[in-house]
Formats: structure tokens, sequence, C-alpha cells
């Protein structure tokens, strides 16, 4: 990320946010940086020195970083990258923002993510190159949402040991893509998902929908809605199932309510039963 003469930015609504116009006091801005590039982390430092009321607190490298960071730091802004080693910055978002009234402003290097992003809380969405201006205009968003925020509830606050897990729990909507454009799914109504090379596809009935997800990823935060992983690259949503049938070797055939027929792996049978309890005598293992 640099600074730049020219504005790259994802639309947002247009109507006019009121209280942007800069006041002649206003409180220190305590931001937290967290990307794992030195060259964005210094552009992004730069462009905070342009104001004389914005205070660095911390940088981070990583979501776990940054996680721990807020914890400790209390930041009135964190400046997220959207793709983190450890996590993507949208989850980590959602994390923080169980906890704290911090604003999230999100920082990529396209629009890919900024539905989910929106979706999550975000205050803005940048893409790079960023001018000040376009900056500066990002932050006044924030603070206008930082002045009416309701203090936070500190007995309602999560405990720090129950955050953790928070990085994992389902989003509302997985947003994926179609034809180039992008679609909040509720995972609900997903039959199932299969890998695809460097994507995954998910399956809505007779519609396809790709993610720059992971499987991994997904098996994990789709657990609380029944979703079974039964096999290395399938994920199946448990209500979708019409019938299962033994196919031996601890193997099983899955039909779905759509007909479409999917095979699982032995390796994946007790996954299948501690969602789906068969009686003995069907769960495909030689007595």
């Amino acid at each position: 990320m640099r600074v730049s003469r020219h504005v790259r930015d994802v639309a947002l609504p247009s109507w006019r946010v009121p209280g942007l116009e800069r006041s002649a006091a206003r409180a220190l801005l305590k931001v937290l940086i967290v990307d794992d590039h030195a060259r964005t982390r210094g552009s992004l430092a730069d462009l905070c020195a342009l104001s004389d009321d914005i205070q660095i607190v911390g940088e981070a490298v990583s979501g776990k970083a940054g996680l721990d960071a807020a914890r400790s730091l209390n930041p009135d802004i964190l400046l997220l990258d959207v793709d983190l080693p450890d996590m993507s910055g949208i989850d980590l978002l959602r994390v923080v923002s169980e906890q704290s009234n911090s604003a999230g402003i999100m920082l990529a290097n396209g629009g890919d993510y900024a539905v989910a992003a929106f979706a999550e809380g975000a205050i803005d969405y940048l893409v790079a190159p960023v001018t000040a201006e376009r900056f500066e205009k990002a932050m006044c968003r924030a603070r206008y949402r930082l002045e009416r925020a309701p203090p936070v509830d500190s007995a309602a606050t999560p405990h720090p040991s129950h955050l953790d897990r928070n990085l994992a729990a389902c989003p509302r909507f997985l947003v994926c893509e179609r034809q180039r454009r992008l679609y909040p799914i509720d995972p609900q109504t997903i039959d199932y998902i299969e890998a695809d090379g460097n994507y995954v596809t998910l399956r809505v009935g007779t519609t396809e929908y790709l993610s720059r997800d992971s499987l991994k990823r997904l098996s994990g935060q789709l657990e609380e809605f029944g979703f079974i992983r039964i096999g290395r690259s399938l994920l199946v949503n448990a209500a979708a199932v019409l019938y299962l049938e033994v196919a031996g070797n601890g193997t099983f055939t899955l039909t779905l309510r759509s007909g479409v027929c999917l095979h699982s792996s032995n390796g994946y049978r007790d996954c299948i039963l501690r969602v789906i309890p068969l009686p003995k005598r069907y769960r495909g293992v030689t007595q």
C-alpha cells in the first residue's frame, strides 16, 4: 500500500455522513495497525502522521498478535489487512467487535471481500493505493461512529478464554462469487461444499457458487449448523441429507434432498456418526 494521487476504493452508500467536517478540537484517536507487510504498515503510519490527533498505539503482523494487542491496548480504530497469515482480517474484526467499541477499517488490494467486511461491521473498506484525502474520510467516518457508540457493558463482555474459540464462529452469511457477482449466502441453505483447487464450490440446490475460503476453515465455522466432513474434499449439511446407505468398510452413500449422491471416505465415519447417530447394525463396520 502506498500514498497515491489517485483514489481507488469500493463504493459506499451515497448518503452524506453528518459530522465529517473537521472540528476545532478533537480527542486523540488510538490506532492499531494489523498487517503482515512492513511496507504497508509504514505507509499507514505515514498517513496517520498527517493528522495531529491520531496516535499509533501498536502494530501487529498476524491475527493472533492483533487480537492480543487489541485486548491490551484497547484501540479506537483498527486498520486491518483483509488477508492475514493465520486468519482473515474479517474474522479478527468479528472477535474484537464482541468485546469493545473499536472501529474496524479494512484494507485490501481489491474489492473481493467488501460485502463480507461490511456485513461484519467494518466502518470503511480501502483499496490500495489510498490517498491521504480518502484515508482522512475513512477516519472521519470512524470518529463519527465512535462518538455515537453506546458504552460496552464489561459484565457482558466475553471472557478472553472464549474469544479464541469465536474466531471459528460461524458468520451470518458466507459471501460467494457467481458470474462476477458477490452473493451473501445463508449457511443453512447450502447442501454441500466441495474443495475445488484453490477455491471451494458451494451447492445451493442446482446453483453453484465459488468461495476463496478453505474447506478446513469452513468445516470449523459451520459445525454448529450440522455440517459434516465426509471426505477430504466434501463438507455436507446434515439437514440436506434425505437418506444414507451403507456402502461397506465404514463408508456410506448419502442421497441429498436435491437428488445428488455423495460418497463418504472411511476415515470420516466417526464424523458422520457424531451428527447422525445410526443404529449399530447400520454403522458400516464388520462385527
